[in-house]
């Protein structure tokens, strides 16, 4: 059997092979604090807000609710984050980074840009802003995919 060129697999494929192996990448440099590439996201859209509604996080990755909950359960046995009842609303859930997850937020950036170093090894500055552009657009039109036929996040009422 001839082994199979790059240029051969199809572009789904492709993205599903780059984020496997963002997956292995992340958890191997997040099992020394306990984490997993799961729980990856969550810190990283708290390191940005705080005090967010555990739905946002559902809405803004268009992960299921289970995956999420199971996430923040994590993060939240492992003194990362709290999660308290929202006083308006008795159904939802705010969350908040706590001190350890503060403290591993640099951590987690530093652990993202070497993703990003590795992943972006041999391209110049501009491939590199032309990658990170294309991806970008394509994730939004994939967004608009979920928006029209439902989806994790967006489902239809």
């Amino acid at each position: 059997m001839k082994p199979c060129r790059p240029e051969d697999i199809p572009f789904g494929a492709v993205i599903s092979l780059v984020n496997r192996s963002r997956y292995v990448f992340l958890n191997n440099r997040l099992q020394p604090l306990g984490l997993s590439a799961g729980q990856f996201p969550v810190l990283m859209l708290l390191a940005k807000e705080q005090n967010i509604i555990q739905d946002t996080l559902v809405r803004h990755y268009h992960l299921d609710k289970g995956t999420i909950a199971r996430a923040v359960r994590k993060l939240e046995d492992g003194g990362y984050i709290r999660r308290i009842t929202d006083p308006g609303n008795r159904r939802a859930v705010r969350l908040f980074l706590m001190e350890k997850g503060e403290r591993a937020i640099p951590l987690l950036q530093d652990i993202n840009r070497d993703w990003e170093k590795t992943i972006t090894f041999g391209l110049s500055k501009e491939e590199t802003a032309a990658l990170n552009s294309l991806m970008h657009r394509a994730a939004q039109n994939s967004f608009l995919i979920l928006q029209k036929d439902g989806g994790p996040g967006n489902e239809r009422e």
